[in-house]
């Protein structure tokens, strides 16, 4: 499985944010199948087919799968 940023936005708030080493660390884990230790999950709504893994205790990657591959399509502060 490879993992693809959907546009230069993801990257952009994360550079920001500068957490773009845990991200890069994240979605190496994501890669690898390890999908306990970046807590990847399914989100609500089901039916949304959307899913996300953690970066660090306070921001999440969202994104779909497109056949063998996941999208992030935004990143996101999960605690406001």
């Amino acid at each position: 499985m490879e993992v693809y940023e959907f546009d230069k936005s993801v990257i952009t708030y994360l550079t920001k944010r500068n957490i773009l080493q845990q991200y890069i660390k994240a979605k190496e884990l994501l890669k690898q199948e390890k999908f306990t230790s970046i807590h990847f999950k399914k989100r609500k709504p089901k039916s949304a087919g959307k899913y996300y893994f953690r970066i660090n205790l306070k921001y999440r990657a969202i994104g779909v799968f497109d056949g063998k591959d996941f999208i992030v399509t935004e990143s996101s502060d999960h605690q406001y």
